[in-house]
Order: structure tokens, then C-alpha cells, then sequence
């Protein structure tokens, strides 16, 4: 995940999965000059989502003219955000010139609250972690104390970036639930005194920059999307484990946040019935949708001599690893209820493709995560005989929503949106 990339390399996707997606039809642009920065943006993403294209490949997979494609790229190539390669032979007449992204055009920090850790990234342009900090948390989490941990870190990240190149912004994941339209937190569960706090706006004072809050869940969906390129392409579900869990998507082609940022929430879809009630009658969740806690807790009630401190759950992963049979019962516990909420979804959203990542899913633990859900989104929903779901690893590991909420500032500002365009002008 902290591979660097030189600036003359551009982005350049993974390996694809050996099923590959059909093509989606491309994505017609609108040639009026009011939407010039959407074109833009067009362009953008097709590079990106590529790893390299030529102009006549822009064209054709935007469906903008090649005049429109010309002017673009010009500009894009002289403010210094996409780079020529050696051009490569198409046949007769003159070689292609293959066009990518520079990484190093432009960073951005982002910064996760968790109830266990803070962490803040700084990645480029291409999504690749280019620094990193991180900090243990106790209770209790003072919010002012902890927004101005979550400042000095993101600030240190961001004063790493290479050549001292451009920070474009900073972007918070949060845990929900929280009114992202006014970027307050509130009351969250493990966070006690956290009732209707002011994150964005406190960060942004700190930090004397618009910071872009995300619920974790969504950030990591968008760090998928963005670091992802033409693999994740297509429509897909976040199911994000860590100290919760939740779920983001992308669905016809955009980020799915709901109408207040909190789509995606998970517990209910996780119960063994429907609408399960304490003794109040309120809605509870699932223990095992706080994956990691309740792990450990059965862990240590086997007997197991589990350390206290941030290595407890990497020692029950590793354990987990080594084939122990009373921890592998204990994961295969949780991921079976973490998977009937994975099918809900499934049944929901009507994907075929399921990213599962976060702190939760380690590598010792991976594939069993895997191996539970994917039987279970593949034999649930009523529609699984007419789909096949791929469940697939994220690529962002356990600093996904750090990492995503870095990426959702590069999602805000260089992804083409109809509805911005409407915004525009309107």
C-alpha cells in the first residue's frame, strides 16, 4: 500500500481479477460550453480509470469530440496534472500518445476517528500513502483534545509530501452517525460527550482549510473507487469491519451517501431477526457488528491468553492464522452474522461485486471473512440464481477510511457529477 510511484509512471492500475466485468457503455459528455468542467473532469476520470489513454481513446470512450478532447488535454497537460508517455503504434499513420495522471500533481490528507486510534495519511494524486501517522486512543476521548490530536497529525502528514508538492485539502472519516451536510458528529457509539460535535467546522479552524467529512464507511468506498481505477469501475458495496461495521457503495456510477451521509448502516440487516429489541423495545444491532471487541471478548472467555493494548487483535489474527480451533470458531461466529447483513446488501443494492476490508480484516483473517461471505451473498438473496457475486479484498487494508477520507477530496474535485453540473447552473 506505500509503494510510491515516479512522476513519470502516472497511475497505473492493478492486475484485474481473472472474471472481467462486461464493458459499461461509455459515459456521453455534454458539449455545451456551460459544462466545460465537467468535460474536464470527464477526461480526468477516463485517464484515470484507464491508467494511460490517447486522445482518440478519450473521445471514444466520452463521446466528446475530438476538437473538445484537444483543447482539454492541452490545458491539462500544461497545468502539469497529466503527462505524455512515448507514443505507441496503432498502425499507419502517426502513434498514438499515450496520456496519464502525474501523481505528484497534487495531495491530499486524510484523517480517520476511530474509538481506538487516530490515524492520518497523506497520499498523492494516484492514491498511494506518501506519509502516515497514527495514535492510540483511551477512554475517555475529550473532543477538543481529540480534534487537536487530529489536526497536528493530518498537518505532520501533510508537511511530508514529497518536493513539498501541493495539498489540495483534507478529508475526515467519521463514525456515524453524523449530519454530513453540516459535518457534525452525532453522539456516537464508544464516544461519550460527543453529542453534536462541530467536526468539520472545528477542523477547518485548525487547520485553515475546508476539511470534507465522510462517514468511514463512505470514505472507504471512495478510497476503493479512486486507488481501484478500472478494477472497481463498476458498481459495488463497501462492507467496512473495524471497531463497527457499515457499509458505503457506489451505485449508476457515483458514491451513495444517502440524503444526510449515513447510508449503509448495517446492525438491523445483522440480526438473527428481523428488528431483534432489548428490553426497552428499541432496535438493537448485532453484537458482532462490533467485530473486533466482540472477538476478542469470545477469545478471552475460551481461555486464550489474549494481550491487552492495540496487539490484542493482531494476536488473535495471527492465531487465527496458525490454524487454532477455538479462534477460528470464534471468527467464523462473527463473520457468519457479518454475512447475512453482506447478503441483505447483496439483496438491497443488486451488485455483483462486494469489497470487504477495514481494521477488522486482517490478513490472518482475511480469507475466512471471505470464504463465510461469500457463500452467503452467493445463496441468500432471492435473486442469487441469476447473479454471481464476486467478493473481493480491499486494496486500502486497515487505514482504509484514512485513506478514503485523503481520496474523497480528489473524488469532490476531480469526479465528473451531473448533479454539480445542474448546480452550476442553476
Amino acid at each position: 500500500m506505500s509503494r510510491r510511484k515516479s512522476p513519470s509512471t502516472g497511475c497505473v492500475p492493478p492486475p484485474r481479477p481473472p472474471r472481467t466485468p462486461p464493458p459499461a457503455p461509455p459515459r456521453r459528455a455534454f458539449n455545451q460550453l456551460a459544462l466545460g468542467s465537467y468535460n474536464e473532469k470527464l477526461v480526468i476520470e477516463s485517464i484515470r480509470e484507464a491508467g494511460t489513454l490517447s486522445r482518440v481513446e478519450i473521445a471514444a470512450s466520452t463521446g466528446l469530440t475530438p476538437q473538445a478532447v484537444s483543447r482539454i488535454t492541452r490545458n491539462l497537460l500544461t497545468s502539469g496534472l497529466i503527462v505524455q508517455d512515448e507514443g505507441r503504434s496503432a498502425g499507419a499513420g502517426k502513434p498514438r500518445i499515450p496520456l496519464r495522471l502525474r501523481p505528484d500533481a497534487g495531495y491530499a490528507a486524510g484523517i480517520h476517528l476511530d474509538p481506538w486510534m487516530i490515524t492520518a495519511v497523506a497520499v498523492d494524486l494516484c492514491g498511494q500513502v506518501v506519509a502516515r501517522r497514527r495514535m492510540p486512543l483511551e477512554a475517555p476521548r475529550d473532543p477538543d483534545w481529540c480534534l487537536a490530536q487530529m489536526a497536528a497529525l493530518a498537518r505532520e502528514a501533510a508537511a511530508e509530501v514529497p518536493d513539498g508538492g501541493p495539498v489540495l485539502g483534507y478529508g475526515a472519516a467519521l463514525p456515524g452517525p453524523l449530519d454530513r451536510r453540516a459535518g457534525v458528529l452525532l453522539d456516537p457509539p464508544l464516544f461519550e460527550g460527543w453529542d453534536r460535535v462541530d467536526v468539520g467546522a472545528k477542523l477547518s479552524a485548525r487547520l485553515g482549510s475546508p476539511v470534507v467529512v465522510e462517514k468511514d464507511a463512505t470514505a472507504a468506498a471512495i478510497g476503493e473507487r479512486w486507488l481501484g481505477a478500472a478494477e472497481r469501475a463498476e458498481d459495488f458495496v463497501y462492507l467496512y469491519l473495524g471497531a463497527g461495521a457499515g457499509s458505503g457503495a457506489f451505485l449508476n456510477g457515483d458514491v451513495h451517501r444517502g440524503a444526510t451521509g449515513n447510508a449503509g448502516e448495517l446492525g438491523e440487516l445483522c440480526a438473527p431477526r428481523p428488528r431483534a429489541a432489548g428490553d426497552d423495545d428499541v432496535p438493537r444491532s448485532a453484537e458482532e457488528c462490533a467485530p473486533i471487541s466482540t472477538t476478542l471478548a469470545r477469545v478471552r472467555a475460551a481461555g486464550l491468553p489474549v494481550p491487552r493494548g492495540e496487539d490484542a487483535y493482531p494476536w488473535v489474527c495471527a492465531r487465527a492464522a496458525e490454524g487454532d480451533p477455538a479462534v477460528r470458531e470464534v471468527v467464523d461466529g462473527v463473520a457468519r452474522v457479518l454475512a447475512r447483513g453482506a447478503a441483505g446488501l447483496v439483496g438491497l443494492f443488486d451488485t455483483e461485486l462486494l469489497i470487504v476490508g477495514g481494521p477488522a480484516v486482517l490478513p490472518g483473517v482475511r480469507a475466512r471473512y471471505l470464504d463465510v461471505i461469500t457463500a452467503a451473498v452467493n445463496t441468500f438473496p432471492l435473486a442469487h440464481h441469476v447473479r454471481t457475486v464476486r467478493v473481493a479484498p480491499s486494496h486500502l487494508g486497515e487505514e482504509a477510511a484514512a485513506v478514503g477520507a485523503a481520496s474523497s477530496v480528489f473524488h469532490a474535485t476531480f469526479t465528473p457529477s451531473l448533479k454539480a453540473g445542474r448546480r452550476a447552473r442553476n
